[in-house]
């Protein structure tokens, strides 16, 4: 048998824990319970997160809310109401933006422009959270 080096012994070490019992980091939990805010569409839970006074000259409010998409949920393909921030908080979101799509992963942030027309869609097997701020007009 080949000597055993440090490396090497790590490494089987990480390899046999889960055999011998070892405790294993925890799987990620959701950002939210499954009754968590009001469902707006079959699959997605809106919770709101509250509306704060901005200081920008185009803008009044800013109003935060979290979209919780169940695996297979989306929103339809439809003209944005307002300007918005998004970001991925949890998860992944297939994004189409007119002819530009692609899959947002955590931690992503786009904007959405008034009147533009955009389709969001859980394609994974696991929940995902939308954080949206939409920005309300002065």
């Amino acid at each position: 048998m080949e000597s055993l080096n440090r490396r090497s012994a790590l490494v089987l070490g990480v390899a046999l824990a889960p055999a011998i019992g070892l405790p294993q980091p925890a799987a990620a939990a959701s950002m939210y319970g499954p009754d968590a805010g009001k469902e707006i569409l079959p699959g997605i839970r809106q919770v709101d997160l509250g509306k704060w006074p901005i200081n920008i000259a185009t803008y009044k409010t800013a109003v935060a809310t979290d979209y919780v998409f169940a695996p297979g949920s989306g929103f339809p393909d439809e003209a944005m109401k307002n300007d918005m921030i998004c970001q991925i908080m949890e998860g992944e979101i297939w994004v189409k933006q007119g002819d530009k799509a692609y899959t947002a992963k955590a931690g992503h942030v786009f904007a959405c422009a008034k009147d533009t027309f955009e389709e969001d869609k859980n394609q994974s097997n696991a929940t995902a959270v939308m954080r949206v701020i939409d920005l309300m007009p002065a």
